[in-house]
Protein backbone atom coordinates (compact mmCIF):
# COMPACT_ATOMS: atom_id res chain seq x y z
CA UNK A 1 0.00 0.00 0.00
CA UNK A 2 1.29 3.33 -0.79
CA UNK A 3 1.84 5.54 1.97
CA UNK A 4 0.25 9.44 2.12
CA UNK A 5 2.38 10.48 4.78
CA UNK A 6 2.75 14.30 3.61
CA UNK A 7 0.32 13.81 0.87
CA UNK A 8 -2.44 16.15 0.82
CA UNK A 9 -5.40 15.88 -0.59
CA UNK A 10 -7.06 18.84 -1.02
CA UNK A 11 -10.21 20.36 -1.64
CA UNK A 12 -10.00 23.59 -3.70
CA UNK A 13 -6.99 26.33 -2.99
CA UNK A 14 -4.56 25.05 -0.30
CA UNK A 15 -5.68 26.27 3.37
CA UNK A 16 -4.15 26.65 6.40
CA UNK A 17 -2.87 24.24 8.40
CA UNK A 18 -5.44 24.28 10.82
CA UNK A 19 -8.19 23.80 8.80
CA UNK A 20 -6.37 20.30 8.38
CA UNK A 21 -7.62 17.21 9.31
CA UNK A 22 -5.14 14.22 9.84
CA UNK A 23 -6.48 10.66 9.07
CA UNK A 24 -4.26 8.30 10.95
CA UNK A 25 -4.47 4.83 10.34
CA UNK A 26 -3.16 1.83 12.65
CA UNK A 27 -1.57 -0.43 9.99
CA UNK A 28 -1.48 -1.25 5.93
CA UNK A 29 -4.36 -3.38 5.58
CA UNK A 30 -6.81 -2.38 3.18
CA UNK A 31 -9.97 -1.69 5.19
CA UNK A 32 -8.17 1.24 6.57
CA UNK A 33 -7.41 2.94 3.05
CA UNK A 34 -11.20 2.49 2.37
CA UNK A 35 -12.74 3.93 5.21
CA UNK A 36 -10.09 6.90 4.91
CA UNK A 37 -10.73 7.44 1.24
CA UNK A 38 -14.40 7.21 1.64
CA UNK A 39 -14.14 9.84 4.96
CA UNK A 40 -12.38 12.09 2.45
CA UNK A 41 -14.41 12.15 -0.78
CA UNK A 42 -17.89 11.71 1.40
CA UNK A 43 -16.87 14.99 4.09
CA UNK A 44 -15.96 17.02 1.01
CA UNK A 45 -19.44 16.61 -0.28
CA UNK A 46 -21.34 17.06 2.47
CA UNK A 47 -19.75 19.83 3.34
CA UNK A 48 -20.15 21.58 0.16
CA UNK A 49 -23.42 20.64 0.07
CA UNK A 50 -24.25 22.34 3.16
CA UNK A 51 -21.55 25.21 2.05
CA UNK A 52 -19.27 24.18 5.57
CA UNK A 53 -15.82 25.40 5.68
CA UNK A 54 -15.09 22.10 6.01
CA UNK A 55 -15.30 21.46 2.15
CA UNK A 56 -12.30 23.56 1.95
CA UNK A 57 -10.21 21.13 4.35
CA UNK A 58 -7.16 19.23 3.71
CA UNK A 59 -7.02 15.79 4.37
CA UNK A 60 -3.69 14.07 5.61
CA UNK A 61 -3.50 10.21 5.72
CA UNK A 62 -0.71 8.65 7.28
CA UNK A 63 -0.29 5.61 9.31
CA UNK A 64 1.37 5.40 13.21
CA UNK A 65 4.18 3.94 11.77
CA UNK A 66 5.65 6.98 9.64
CA UNK A 67 5.65 8.75 12.64
CA UNK A 68 8.45 9.26 14.13
CA UNK A 69 7.59 12.37 16.85
CA UNK A 70 4.32 13.27 17.80
CA UNK A 71 2.71 15.73 15.49
CA UNK A 72 2.27 19.30 16.07
CA UNK A 73 -0.63 20.04 17.64
CA UNK A 74 -2.54 21.90 14.70
CA UNK A 75 -4.69 19.78 12.98
CA UNK A 76 -8.27 21.30 13.39
CA UNK A 77 -9.14 17.34 14.01
CA UNK A 78 -7.66 14.37 13.87
CA UNK A 79 -9.73 11.00 12.59
CA UNK A 80 -8.12 7.32 14.09
CA UNK A 81 -8.67 4.08 12.60
CA UNK A 82 -8.05 0.94 14.51
CA UNK A 83 -6.90 0.27 18.20
CA UNK A 84 -3.47 0.96 17.62
CA UNK A 85 -4.04 4.73 16.16
CA UNK A 86 -6.58 5.55 18.68
CA UNK A 87 -4.52 4.23 21.67
CA UNK A 88 -1.20 6.45 19.73
CA UNK A 89 -3.57 9.48 19.75
CA UNK A 90 -4.41 9.15 23.45
CA UNK A 91 -0.81 8.71 24.31
CA UNK A 92 0.70 11.67 22.24
CA UNK A 93 -2.05 13.86 20.44
CA UNK A 94 -4.51 14.82 23.27
CA UNK A 95 -4.07 17.96 23.16
CA UNK A 96 -6.27 17.26 19.59
CA UNK A 97 -9.80 16.82 19.43
CA UNK A 98 -10.06 12.69 17.99
CA UNK A 99 -12.55 10.78 16.48
CA UNK A 100 -11.51 7.54 17.20
CA UNK A 101 -12.91 4.64 14.45
CA UNK A 102 -13.00 1.40 13.48
CA UNK A 103 -13.08 0.00 17.91
CA UNK A 104 -14.63 -3.02 18.55
CA UNK A 105 -16.74 -2.71 21.32
CA UNK A 106 -15.39 -5.34 23.18
CA UNK A 107 -11.79 -4.13 23.16
CA UNK A 108 -12.68 -1.93 26.15
CA UNK A 109 -10.53 0.98 24.80
CA UNK A 110 -12.74 3.48 26.24
CA UNK A 111 -12.70 2.36 29.86
CA UNK A 112 -8.88 1.88 30.51
CA UNK A 113 -7.94 5.07 28.58
CA UNK A 114 -8.61 8.71 30.09
CA UNK A 115 -12.60 8.29 29.97
CA UNK A 116 -13.33 12.11 31.49
CA UNK A 117 -10.89 13.19 28.81
CA UNK A 118 -13.43 15.14 26.84
CA UNK A 119 -11.51 15.53 23.58
CA UNK A 120 -11.00 11.80 22.22
CA UNK A 121 -15.03 10.44 20.97
CA UNK A 122 -14.94 6.50 20.33
CA UNK A 123 -16.98 5.21 17.07
CA UNK A 124 -17.33 1.66 17.52
CA UNK A 125 -17.88 -0.62 14.30
CA UNK A 126 -20.36 -2.95 16.22
CA UNK A 127 -24.15 -3.29 15.32
CA UNK A 128 -25.94 -2.66 18.36
CA UNK A 129 -27.79 -5.62 19.75
CA UNK A 130 -31.20 -4.13 19.55
CA UNK A 131 -30.58 -4.01 15.38
CA UNK A 132 -29.58 -7.61 15.25
CA UNK A 133 -33.09 -8.63 16.70
CA UNK A 134 -35.05 -6.30 14.51
CA UNK A 135 -33.51 -7.93 11.82
CA UNK A 136 -34.80 -10.95 13.26
CA UNK A 137 -38.32 -9.51 13.46
CA UNK A 138 -37.98 -8.41 9.49
CA UNK A 139 -36.88 -11.57 8.33
CA UNK A 140 -40.37 -13.40 9.58
CA UNK A 141 -43.08 -13.22 12.46
CA UNK A 142 -42.57 -16.78 12.98
CA UNK A 143 -39.40 -16.29 14.46
CA UNK A 144 -40.31 -16.00 18.29
CA UNK A 145 -38.23 -17.71 20.40
CA UNK A 146 -34.91 -16.11 19.74
CA UNK A 147 -32.14 -18.28 21.23
CA UNK A 148 -28.88 -16.58 22.49
CA UNK A 149 -25.04 -17.33 23.77
CA UNK A 150 -23.43 -14.94 25.69
CA UNK A 151 -20.44 -14.91 28.43
CA UNK A 152 -21.61 -15.47 32.12
CA UNK A 153 -20.08 -11.82 33.28
CA UNK A 154 -21.72 -9.41 30.16
CA UNK A 155 -24.78 -8.12 32.07
CA UNK A 156 -24.49 -5.20 29.49
CA UNK A 157 -25.68 -7.54 26.69
CA UNK A 158 -27.75 -9.54 28.56
CA UNK A 159 -29.79 -6.23 29.56
CA UNK A 160 -29.87 -5.09 25.96
CA UNK A 161 -31.12 -8.55 25.12
CA UNK A 162 -33.85 -8.56 27.25
CA UNK A 163 -35.02 -4.85 26.74
CA UNK A 164 -35.06 -5.95 22.96
CA UNK A 165 -36.76 -8.88 23.07
CA UNK A 166 -39.90 -7.03 25.15
CA UNK A 167 -39.85 -4.06 22.85
CA UNK A 168 -40.29 -6.37 19.50
CA UNK A 169 -42.41 -9.10 21.56
CA UNK A 170 -40.24 -11.93 21.21
CA UNK A 171 -39.06 -14.63 23.81
CA UNK A 172 -35.49 -14.73 24.70
CA UNK A 173 -34.00 -17.73 25.58
CA UNK A 174 -30.34 -16.85 27.14
CA UNK A 175 -27.65 -19.19 27.77
CA UNK A 176 -24.56 -17.53 29.77
CA UNK A 177 -21.11 -19.32 29.59
CA UNK A 178 -17.99 -19.26 31.24
CA UNK A 179 -15.97 -21.30 29.26
CA UNK A 180 -15.75 -22.23 25.71
CA UNK A 181 -16.19 -26.13 26.49
CA UNK A 182 -19.37 -25.22 27.34
CA UNK A 183 -20.71 -24.09 24.42
CA UNK A 184 -21.58 -27.41 22.71
CA UNK A 185 -23.68 -27.99 25.49
CA UNK A 186 -25.55 -24.66 25.67
CA UNK A 187 -26.40 -24.80 21.66
CA UNK A 188 -27.57 -28.61 22.63
CA UNK A 189 -30.13 -27.01 25.24
CA UNK A 190 -30.93 -24.07 22.86
CA UNK A 191 -31.45 -25.71 19.59
CA UNK A 192 -34.36 -27.74 21.38
CA UNK A 193 -36.33 -24.60 22.31
CA UNK A 194 -35.80 -21.63 19.96
CA UNK A 195 -36.79 -21.04 16.51
CA UNK A 196 -33.67 -18.70 15.25
CA UNK A 197 -30.38 -18.34 16.85
CA UNK A 198 -28.78 -15.01 17.16
CA UNK A 199 -24.67 -14.93 17.05
CA UNK A 200 -23.38 -11.97 19.43
CA UNK A 201 -19.76 -10.96 18.84
CA UNK A 202 -17.95 -12.72 21.60
CA UNK A 203 -14.60 -14.63 21.10
CA UNK A 204 -15.09 -17.05 24.15
CA UNK A 205 -17.88 -18.37 21.96
CA UNK A 206 -18.08 -17.76 18.39
CA UNK A 207 -14.12 -18.20 17.45
CA UNK A 208 -12.25 -20.51 15.03
CA UNK A 209 -12.49 -23.37 16.68
CA UNK A 210 -16.60 -23.10 17.49
CA UNK A 211 -18.40 -21.60 14.57
CA UNK A 212 -17.89 -24.68 12.09
CA UNK A 213 -19.46 -27.31 15.33
CA UNK A 214 -22.27 -24.23 15.87
CA UNK A 215 -22.94 -23.80 12.32
CA UNK A 216 -23.16 -27.88 11.42
CA UNK A 217 -25.26 -27.91 14.82
CA UNK A 218 -28.11 -25.35 13.83
CA UNK A 219 -28.16 -26.92 10.35
CA UNK A 220 -29.06 -30.26 11.16
CA UNK A 221 -31.80 -29.12 13.81
CA UNK A 222 -33.08 -26.51 10.67
CA UNK A 223 -32.55 -23.64 12.85
CA UNK A 224 -31.40 -20.55 10.91
CA UNK A 225 -28.39 -18.62 12.55
CA UNK A 226 -27.97 -14.64 12.37
CA UNK A 227 -24.57 -13.96 12.38
CA UNK A 228 -22.64 -10.18 13.24
CA UNK A 229 -20.50 -9.93 10.14
CA UNK A 230 -20.27 -10.64 6.42
CA UNK A 231 -17.63 -13.65 7.08
CA UNK A 232 -20.34 -15.41 9.44
CA UNK A 233 -22.93 -15.32 6.68
CA UNK A 234 -20.30 -16.48 3.88
CA UNK A 235 -19.74 -19.27 5.87
CA UNK A 236 -23.32 -20.09 6.57
CA UNK A 237 -25.21 -17.91 8.79
CA UNK A 238 -28.83 -17.35 7.25
CA UNK A 239 -28.28 -13.29 7.52
CA UNK A 240 -26.25 -10.69 9.54
CA UNK A 241 -26.65 -6.41 10.19
CA UNK A 242 -22.57 -5.32 10.30
CA UNK A 243 -21.16 -2.22 9.80
CA UNK A 244 -19.36 -1.74 6.05
CA UNK A 245 -16.54 0.47 5.93
CA UNK A 246 -18.62 2.87 4.07
CA UNK A 247 -20.90 2.69 6.98
CA UNK A 248 -17.90 3.49 8.93
CA UNK A 249 -17.15 6.62 7.02
CA UNK A 250 -20.07 8.23 7.40
CA UNK A 251 -20.68 8.04 10.54
CA UNK A 252 -17.31 9.64 10.87
CA UNK A 253 -18.26 11.97 7.99
CA UNK A 254 -21.73 13.05 10.35
CA UNK A 255 -19.84 14.03 13.13
CA UNK A 256 -17.06 16.37 11.16
CA UNK A 257 -19.76 17.86 9.75
CA UNK A 258 -21.29 18.40 13.45
CA UNK A 259 -18.03 20.00 14.55
CA UNK A 260 -17.81 22.41 11.54
CA UNK A 261 -21.68 23.34 12.15
CA UNK A 262 -20.78 24.27 15.90
CA UNK A 263 -22.72 21.09 16.70
CA UNK A 264 -22.05 18.73 19.74
CA UNK A 265 -21.29 15.63 19.53
CA UNK A 266 -24.03 13.20 21.26
CA UNK A 267 -21.63 10.81 23.36
CA UNK A 268 -18.47 9.97 24.03
CA UNK A 269 -19.33 6.31 22.65
CA UNK A 270 -21.76 5.16 20.01
CA UNK A 271 -22.50 2.13 18.13
CA UNK A 272 -22.57 1.76 14.72
CA UNK A 273 -24.89 4.18 12.78
CA UNK A 274 -25.45 3.13 10.22
CA UNK A 275 -25.60 -0.31 8.72
CA UNK A 276 -25.64 -3.21 6.25
CA UNK A 277 -27.27 -6.57 5.48
CA UNK A 278 -26.29 -9.71 3.90
CA UNK A 279 -28.43 -12.23 3.06
CA UNK A 280 -27.55 -15.70 2.10
CA UNK A 281 -29.93 -17.09 -0.60
CA UNK A 282 -28.37 -20.58 -0.92
CA UNK A 283 -28.67 -21.36 2.82
CA UNK A 284 -32.40 -19.66 3.15
CA UNK A 285 -33.18 -22.43 -0.36
CA UNK A 286 -31.53 -25.45 1.95
CA UNK A 287 -33.58 -24.63 5.27
CA UNK A 288 -36.85 -23.78 2.85
CA UNK A 289 -36.86 -20.45 3.69
CA UNK A 290 -37.96 -17.65 1.30
CA UNK A 291 -35.57 -15.75 -0.54
CA UNK A 292 -35.22 -12.04 0.82
CA UNK A 293 -34.15 -8.92 -0.63
CA UNK A 294 -31.59 -6.91 1.44
CA UNK A 295 -32.78 -3.80 0.56
CA UNK A 296 -36.90 -4.81 1.80
CA UNK A 297 -35.03 -5.95 4.79
CA UNK A 298 -33.25 -2.89 4.92
CA UNK A 299 -36.50 -0.51 4.34
CA UNK A 300 -38.41 -3.17 6.81
CA UNK A 301 -36.13 -2.77 9.57
CA UNK A 302 -35.82 1.26 9.66
CA UNK A 303 -39.88 0.76 9.69
CA UNK A 304 -40.03 -1.60 12.47
CA UNK A 305 -36.93 1.10 14.51
CA UNK A 306 -39.13 4.49 13.71
CA UNK A 307 -42.17 2.35 15.52
CA UNK A 308 -39.93 1.91 18.32
CA UNK A 309 -39.06 5.53 18.79
CA UNK A 310 -42.78 5.95 18.85
CA UNK A 311 -43.36 3.74 21.53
Amino acid sequence: MVLFLGILVSAGSACAKDNSILILLSGNEDVYLDVATTITNSTIKLCRNRNLACQDTNFEISQISSLDNPLAHNYRLIVTLGIKAAVYAEKNLANNLILSALIPQNSNIFSVSHANDANQYYFYLDQSLHRSMVLISALSDRFKNIGVMISDTDDTSARQLESSASKLDLKLHLEKINSSKHVGTSLSRLLHSVDILLAVPDTKIHNKSTVSNILISAYRKRIPLIGFSSAYVKAGALAAVYSSPEDIAYHVRDNIAKIYSGEDIEAKEQTAKYFTILFNSEVARSLDFPIKSESELTDKMVRKSKDDDHD
